[in-house]
């Protein structure tokens, strides 16, 4: 389905990971923290996109930089680092957020969620230098060091672990944030790794493209 000059991409997802992190931040950039209607939903919200970003550090961690560490290359050591400071940064960003819950005035809660805004800006752009990093580096030592069968069955084995539901769930989040291309290649992924769970999953999840759409994405997985 690939062509000659294409190989396989890990870090698809990424787009999806910086629509999550642009969206809280235009959504701190127009909150009034002196409500707390408003600041509820914000905190919910950084919780939900923490934990996002929580388990993919960790899945890049087990997943990927596994296979670097295997064939001893170190070129992993620095993402990590990043991975790490960024945890940091995280770290201080629940504070301010407490800073905020626990303040009695509108003008400090005002300023705290200004500072808020202010250090989640600057989490955000590192974020986006650190996912342009990981495709830059370390996708392309992954290519050097395996070949793209080699690379396909670390998605495999993932997809093997996940329920019907979850993998339409996935879809149904990760496809209005990526294009044709990427449609296919998780889609043919999955076919390949759980061919019975494919046949659940495309009747429900291919109403997210039209008709033309649909038919190039069969006929790209062979099925027409």
């Amino acid at each position: 389905m690939k062509e000659k000059n294409m190989r396989y991409k890990f870090y698809r997802e990424h787009k999806y990971i910086s629509h999550r992190c642009n969206e809280f931040e235009r959504l701190i950039a127009t909150t009034d923290f002196s409500k707390k209607k408003e600041f509820d939903i914000v905190e919910e919200e950084f919780e939900d996109l923490m934990n996002l970003l929580k388990r993919h550090a960790e899945y890049e961690n087990d997943s990927l930089h596994s296979l670097l560490k295997i064939k001893n290359s170190a070129v992993y050591k620095n993402i990590e680092k990043n991975h790490e400071g960024l945890e940091k940064q995280i770290i201080f960003l629940r504070e301010l957020l407490n800073k905020i819950s626990n303040s009695i005035s509108d003008e400090d809660k005002i300023e705290a969620g200004y500072q808020l805004y202010l250090h989640f800006r600057r989490f955000n752009g590192e974020n986006l230098i650190h996912l342009h990093e990981e495709e830059t580096i370390i996708l392309p030592e992954l290519h050097r060091l395996y070949s793209d069968e080699e690379l396909k069955k670390v998605e495999a084995a993932f997809y093997a672990t996940m329920t019907t539901e979850e993998l339409i769930e996935m879809i149904e989040e990760l496809f209005p944030h990526m294009n044709p291309d990427d449609w296919a290649f998780f889609l043919s992924d999955i076919k390949d790794a759980v061919p019975e769970k494919f046949m659940e999953v495309w009747p429900r999840v291919k109403f997210q493209m039209d008709e033309k759409q649909q038919e190039d994405i069969l006929r790209k997985l062979n099925i027409i």
